[in-house]
């Protein structure tokens, strides 16, 4: 199902000796939500949203439909063993909507009365002190309305990518895909299995990852937005090992890359990463 492309990888902050991973197949599904938000990184009281999901929210998205647990699976989506594109079909707008929230960091946030003086033998009740102990908070959020995405992806891991497009092919989730925020609950349609094949095309149909294809042409409006591109677990949680730039065409441009990078899946050209 797979092979190895040897040409090196240079991705920025990442490290250029890592080995690109080239699929010969890879899965394609269109994924679409009334609404979505990809916060920006560096960003906390205003939280403005990318328009295309950043790489390592399609890993999580594809790791939730699997069921694996949070900070397991950077592995699995290194550089070298995972080959993810996305197409943004309909560059969505946005939507500023205030969202009150309030912490649930059950250690913190969340009481419940003992067993033994709940109304109902073996409930975990609240405590009534629990809904006013911690003040609400009301952010603003840019909000994308109506946003449409064809990923594709490949992993190197066959029995891992096999259960992954029998799960999206049979709509069984472990959990409710969602685009960013878990309230955006995400519609997964047309999944498909397509061949890749090297193409020459100075323009592609998908967003990049960083600017390494990216080659600036006279009279296409190209926008970036710096996020996170690949992450490690760590002792504390995870970390951010490479970032990179979201690059993408605005309007009906295509986005003009170099050409020895492009692959040819399904009915797009795309870059891989």
């Amino acid at each position: 199902m797979t092979q190895q492309d040897l040409t090196d990888y240079a991705s920025d902050g990442g490290d250029s000796s890592t080995a690109r991973y080239v699929p010969d197949t890879c899965i394609g599904f269109d994924v679409t939500a009334d609404f979505a938000h990809f916060r920006k990184v560096g960003n906390n009281s205003a939280k403005p949203s990318y328009r295309v999901p950043p790489r390592t929210t399609v890993a999580g998205l594809l790791a939730g439909i699997m069921g694996m647990p949070r900070d397991s699976y950077y592995d699995l989506f290194s550089p070298s063993s995972s080959a993810v594109a996305v197409v943004p079909k309909e560059l969505p707008h946005t939507y500023t909507m205030g969202i009150t929230t309030v912490n649930t960091k059950a250690d913190d946030a969340i009481q419940y009365l003992p067993q033994e003086r709940s109304w109902h033998h073996g409930a975990e009740m609240l405590t009534p002190e629990s809904y006013v102990k911690y003040d609400r908070q009301r952010d603003t959020y840019e909000m994308l309305v109506d946003p449409v995405y064809r990923v594709y992806a490949a992993l190197a891991d066959e029995d891992v990518h096999d259960e992954l497009r029998e799960r999206l092919e049979d709509s069984r989730y472990h959990y409710s895909p969602a685009l960013g925020l878990s309230e955006c609950i995400a519609d997964i349609r047309n999944v498909d299995t397509h061949t890749v094949e090297s193409a020459t095309t100075d323009a592609v149909d998908s967003a990049a990852y960083d600017d390494s294809a990216v080659v600036p042409r006279p009279g296409i409006t190209v926008n970036r937005e710096r996020a996170p591109l690949y992450m490690e677990a760590t002792d504390g949680g995870r970390r951010t090992t490479a970032f990179g730039n979201i690059t993408y065409a605005t309007g009906d441009d295509r986005l003009p890359v170099d050409a020895s990078r492009t692959h040819a899946v399904g009915d797009h050209e795309v870059v891989l990463y």
